[in-house]
């Protein structure tokens, strides 16, 4: 069978086409794999960036050379026509947006797609190629902006340590959601945001799936800085991994790296110690067990594994140990009686899990206390505070499917089904009526595509989160088999397509593909109760770290009572905050696949394309074909273009053809398209139109300097002419 690229006969394909949308839909699968296998891992969908990830098998090492990013630099030269597809060019095109004053006073570049395709790693290019690119040309300030610069890359990789672990999946995986914010002021970088969503907390509970930094810290036990932290490499932890001497040096490499980054950023020694005294208090609280006896539940002192942790703990958290036992075996009462007094009693927890869900929920909510503060700590580092513009870089956790999927999976993908409808309302939908209103694309097709990740949203928040939080938020004890009767009770027959109940199990039809949640795992996990006496017993805690963590990260109050969110609320808020935040911004979208191979080593077509689906490439055809990716509204279009400053024009179609034919640019009509209320432009065509406005700048820049050196002349001349004439009149 005969390859595209020998079908069509373009012996430059892979050099002169880098837009899908000029692809026949039927070969658009070939073309990519065939892309992939010259080494063009990047194409254009318009003005979308499709990222193949190629999975080590074709080397791709020389493509983010920073050295060799000329056309990018220069994206406005008049020399350039449309920009080759790479990560560097979209960050370019954002930077110029920021620079240039186009569009909003904030960009963003949001990646998406599934689990494992590249996403972490194309964000870290984008940030390098914008970070690379930000020392001003003044030199009195080139050496602070290098200083802000470099210190946004070293805490990027420090926060990193606290936010990736492995999977059933990946060895690496980001598992949170992270915004990075450069602020600009008068073009340059002047300082840095990052902001952190969704931490994935049950991961400190894991085990061996244990965030990175965990590993680094163990790598490095013998150093003289963790000498009174009781930790050993001889003893085994539930927080850790076994590991072999590689992966004790790989994690010691890193750890060095981590220290060197919180060194760059300024963080005393003091800070680093408190930094590793709570991971440290983390993991021997990891190793507590506990034993029934009789009708309640005690700490087993007879295991030595758990009596040590025990005394470890109540030494690193400097609290006595009945305190200690009494957090992690009772729970507080508050009861009200007939006279509205107060009284305080506690009640024995009687199993041991019980307890051991008490005591995670502590550990989590102590790695979430620390990890909360880093990012704050971090911030005031890095923000100016005082910005004009701001460019962001969004990474996200992708789409996933396991063996066994808990609530954890169940807010991954919630996260990444709404900004796929985001990506869908905002990018698809505007701009497709906008075209059609034109007249430049003939698409009657009902956006039922839209429609449909309304309705499954819909169902998923209405049908399954209300009832979860219902259930958990109830002072009646509930099953699992409750939770079922329920959404099975509400359910109906239209919403049955994308949610249903199979055994023990939630199944969800997600955009991506068909999802089973366990719904023991859904209930038991979102209530994620912080314990109401935790503030009491560790504010008795003499170590003044501890005692700040828990003391200025009260629980939240609302009229006199503890206001405790459940998990699936807490994650709709920071949705619909990460929302607010791109609905400020004009967006950049990179859509991230990863071809697969089938048993007989073949690449998995129907996979690639179902990615392609999944992430909206195929929609986005349509308008990657209309060959307009820019846009103004004729009066936008007038005032940055227009070189007679005039507040008022009767005609604004013809006033913006005649800016075209000052700059020479009207030689070609297929590269312009005035419609109703905007004029469209070619990517080439705009380029060359900015490029001309800059030198026409330049040109008034030069004009104002010959005139003021002219002036300053004559200035000089009268002024010594008229010292000359006061001289001789003193004589």
């Amino acid at each position: 069978m005969c390859t595209f690229a020998e079908e069509t006969n373009w012996s430059y394909i892979w050099d002169a086409m880098g837009d899908l949308s000029a692809v026949p839909q039927k070969k658009i699968v070939d073309y990519l794999l065939e892309r992939l296998e010259h080494g063009h891992i990047y194409t254009w969908v318009g003005t979308l960036l499709l990222a193949i990830n190629p999975s080590g098998e074709i080397i791709t090492k020389d493509i983010y050379d920073l050295s060799q990013t000329h056309e990018y630099d220069n994206i406005c030269d008049v020399s350039c026509k449309e920009v080759s597809p790479h990560i560097f060019a979209v960050a370019a095109r954002a930077h110029y947006r920021i620079v240039q004053s186009l569009g909003k006073p904030s960009q963003v570049i949001v990646l998406n797609g599934e689990t494992g395709t590249g996403k972490t790693f194309n964000a870290w290019k984008a940030l390098e190629f914008l970070t690379r690119n930000a020392s001003p040309e003044v030199l009195e300030t080139r050496d602070v902006v290098c200083g802000i610069v470099r210190k946004i890359s070293v805490a990027c990789r420090l926060i990193s340590a606290f936010t990736t672990a492995p999977t059933e999946i990946n060895k690496v995986s980001s598992r949170h959601v992270q915004l990075v914010w450069l602020e600009y002021k008068m073009g340059s970088i002047c300082g840095a945001t990052i902001s952190s969503y969704l931490l994935e907390r049950d991961r400190v509970t894991k085990g061996c799936c244990n965030f990175q930094i965990f590993s680094q810290m163990m790598s490095a036990v013998g150093n003289v800085t963790f000498a009174d932290f009781k930790l050993s490499m001889d003893m085994r932890y539930f927080m850790m991994s076994d590991w072999d001497s590689l992966k004790v040096r790989e994690f010691c490499d890193d750890f060095r790296e981590t220290t060197r980054a919180m060194d760059m950023l300024g963080f005393t020694v003091s800070q680093k110690k408190d930094i590793f005294f709570i991971l440290s208090l983390l993991i021997h609280m990891g190793n507590i067990q506990f034993m029934e006896e009789d009708d309640r539940c005690k700490i087993d002192t007879n295991d030595h594994q758990s009596r040590e942790a025990l005394n470890n703990t109540c030494k690193l958290a400097c609290i006595k140990e009945e305190d200690i036992a009494e957090l992690l075996t009772s729970t507080l009462i508050n009861p009200q009686n007939t006279r509205r007094r107060h009284t305080i009693c506690r009640r024995n927890l009687n199993t041991t899990n019980a307890c051991r869900y008490r005591l995670y929920s502590i550990i989590r909510h102590l790695y979430d206390l620390l990890f909360s503060w880093l990012i704050n700590f971090v911030n005031k580092i890095l923000s100016a505070r005082l910005y004009s513009e701001r460019l962001g870089i969004l990474d996200i956790f992708g789409f996933e499917c396991f063996d066994s999927n808990g609530i954890e999976q169940l807010c991954i993908n919630f996260v990444n089904e709404r900004l796929q409808q985001y990506f869908m309302e905002n990018y698809l939908v505007s701009c497709r009526n906008d075209l059609q209103k034109e007249g430049l694309i003939d698409d009657e097709e009902s956006f039922t595509i839209v429609q449909l990740y309304e309705d499954r949203i819909s169902t998923i928040e209405k049908y399954l989160f209300t009832a979860l939080n219902d259930i958990c938020l109830s002072i009646v004890p509930n099953s699992s088999s409750t939770l079922i009767r329920q959404v099975n009770a509400k359910n109906c027959s239209a919403t049955r397509r994308f949610l249903n109940v199979r055994k023990e199990n939630f199944v969800i039809q997600h955009y991506c593909g068909t999802v089973q949640y366990s719904a023991y795992d859904l209930l038991s996990k979102n209530t994620d109760k912080i314990p109401d006496e935790i503030t009491i017993t560790f504010s008795m805690s003499t170590n003044k770290f501890l005692h700040s963590l828990i003391t200025k990260n009260n629980l939240h109050q609302v009229n006199g009572k503890v206001k405790k969110p459940t998990m699936l609320s807490k994650l709709r808020c920071n949705v619909d905050l990460l929302i607010q935040e791109l609905n400020k911004c004009d967006t950049h979208y990179v859509r991230c696949i990863k071809p697969q191979r089938l048993n007989n080593h073949e690449w998995d077509r129907d996979n690639l394309r179902k990615q392609l689906a999944n992430t909206g490439v195929l929609d986005a055809l349509p308008l990657a074909r209309c060959k307009y990716p820019i846009h103004f509204i004729y009066w936008d279009f007038f005032k940055r273009y227009s070189r007679k400053r005039i507040e008022t024009c009767s005609n604004l179609r013809i006033a913006c053809k005649n800016i075209l034919e000052s700059f020479f640019l009207n030689d070609d009509n297929s590269s312009v398209h005035y419609g109703k209320r905007l004029i469209f432009l070619k990517e080439s065509i705009f380029l060359r139109l900015e490029a001309a406005r800059k030198r026409y700048r330049a040109e008034c820049v030069w004009k104002i300097e010959s005139f003021w050196l002219k002036y300053s002349k004559y200035l000089f001349a009268c002024i010594n002419i008229h010292i000359f004439v006061s001289i001789i009149k003193a004589q």
